[in-house]
């Protein structure tokens, strides 16, 4: 890929995919590299037997790449924070099941480890919960791949989320920016144009980043924007509310 600096940003995202399929010799893609032709139509020929997709290398690179390029036109460089509008979970997508989801959310970060939560959010997300959805992506940040079908499945979620613009992808996309040193604004806790695409298309924990911030941007207008990006966040579930709870009491201490 041209943009290596972007690949490995995504890498971060998806769990180390690539790297765990050129790891796991028993992966189709690493079957590929070393066997050549021959091992990629026995892996084509078994894929189906298994219920395991079959792709190549060359095809995962591709709806990598393909990916990035949707990500960058998607985020302008100037944005602007007043067109804001708030929307609740259910004004943006399906939310069934959105119980299991808060639970899952208290719970954090012991709730990635719990049985009975993760079965509750897994549900949700195969009935169609949006949220549900980005969270199952965001429990998959930094995990290695298994197999093949993990692998499908992780890109399939995150081209599922650019599609529908989730912000979460994009609020993702800038911590890991920040993490790998690609862009030192957004390391230095600095409000990225991807921390605001994402605040504006609805990814709450974004809203309280950048609504704190244009609170403090000293523009009277900024900082209702801001105000309105708190309020919102604090709405959408009873564990955001928490949240903003918490950080105010921080704040005062």
């Amino acid at each position: 890929m041209k943009n290596q600096g972007t690949l490995a940003v995504l890498l971060l995202l998806a769990g180390g995919l690539i790297y765990s399929a050129a790891q796991h010799p028993r992966d189709t893609l690493q079957s590929q590299r070393r066997g050549g032709d021959a091992a990629a139509k026995m892996a084509q020929a078994n894929g189906p037997a298994r219920g395991v997709p079959y792709f190549s290398a060359e095809t995962l690179d591709g709806r990598i790449a393909r990916l990035l390029e949707k990500v960058r036109r998607d985020v302008p460089a100037q944005q602007d924070t007043s067109r804001f509008v708030c929307k609740l979970p259910a004004e943006v997508g399906p939310v069934p099941l959105l119980d299991a989801v808060d639970a899952y959310l208290r719970g954090l970060p012991d709730s990635r480890h719990d049985p009975d939560l993760l079965r509750g959010l897994h549900a949700a997300a195969q009935r169609g919960n949006w949220l549900a959805k980005v969270q199952v992506f965001l429990s998959r940040l930094g995990n290695q791949a298994p197999d093949d079908a993990s692998i499908f499945g992780t890109i399939t979620l995150i081209e599922w989320m650019q599609e529908h613009r989730i912000g979460a992808l994009y609020a993702a996309i800038g911590d890991a920016d920040g993490a790998s040193g690609q862009h030192p604004a957004a390391s230095d806790g600095m409000l990225s144009s991807l921390d605001i695409y994402a605040a504006m298309h609805h990814n709450y924990p974004s809203q309280y980043k950048v609504g704190r911030a244009l609170q403090r941007s000293g523009d009277r207008g900024q900082a209702a924007v801001g105000r309105r990006m708190l309020d919102c966040a604090a709405k959408a579930l009873p564990v955001y509310r928490q949240a903003e709870r918490s950080r105010a009491l921080a704040a005062r201490g």
